[in-house]
């Protein structure tokens, strides 16, 4: 039987793409070990917090085994830009900072990330 539950973390990082009117989207990226047997492993907005953004990474675990697999999760969020974001995992809760990437370098950078 598995459990959705929040899972472990080694990095994160994060960057903030402007839109014209200011608003514009959060892109998040982290790396760690599940421990087998985990899937489904997303990164979920926390609608309770307050006063920027926080990020669960949750995924579902189960049955239980020995060992880890590794894994790279990436999302995107709408909202204002702020210069830290709250990261946390079962392991730990961190602040990120937020690379900021002005509206007309937004093209480019996404292009680069894609890669």
């Amino acid at each position: 039987m598995g459990f959705y539950q929040t899972e472990p973390f080694k990095t994160a990082k994060a960057s903030f793409i402007y839109g014209p009117d200011g608003f514009g989207l959060f892109l998040v990226e982290v790396q760690g070990d599940a421990p087998n047997f985990t899937t489904g492993i997303t990164l979920v907005r926390d609608p309770h917090w307050v006063g920027g953004l926080k990020i669960d990474v949750m995924g579902w675990t189960g049955p239980l085994g020995d060992g880890s697999t590794p894994y790279t999760v990436k999302g995107s969020f709408p909202g204002h830009y702020v210069p830290q974001i709250v990261v946390s995992g079962s392991n730990s809760t961190r602040l990120i900072p937020v690379k900021a990437i002005p509206a007309e370098e937004a093209d480019d950078y996404v292009r680069q990330s894609a890669k």
